[in-house]
């Protein structure tokens, strides 16, 4: 762990691809990427109220907790009940190694 303290900081984005509804649940999908020069480690994702940043749990992800090379990018399904959320939603990926960003679900 004090190795990954010691990493440049990585340059995200997060790109939202579509969200639909299928029966009781919404389902979005985005695209993380990463534009550094440095690995984005043990990067976490989360699904929050776009007002007031509180998570929307329970949220099932196809992916998280992703390692991105410099340039590499990963698309990640999110699902969740359609009762835990309302409108106005952001999906926040936050890497060890650097600032979170988020973009609309």
């Amino acid at each position: 762990m004090r190795s990954l303290g010691g990493l440049p900081d990585a340059r995200l984005t997060v790109t939202a691809l579509g969200r639909t509804r299928k029966g009781d649940r919404e389902e979005a999908r985005v695209r993380v990427g990463n534009r550094g020069r440095a690995v984005a480690a043990m990067t976490r994702l989360s699904l929050r109220e776009a007002r007031g940043g509180d998570r929307v749990l329970p949220t099932l992800y196809s992916d998280n907790y992703l390692w991105l090379l410099p340039g590499e990018s990963r698309t990640v399904t999110l699902f969740w009940p359609r009762t835990a959320a309302h409108a106005g939603l952001t999906v926040r990926a936050e890497p060890f190694n650097g600032s979170p960003v988020s973009a609309g679900a």
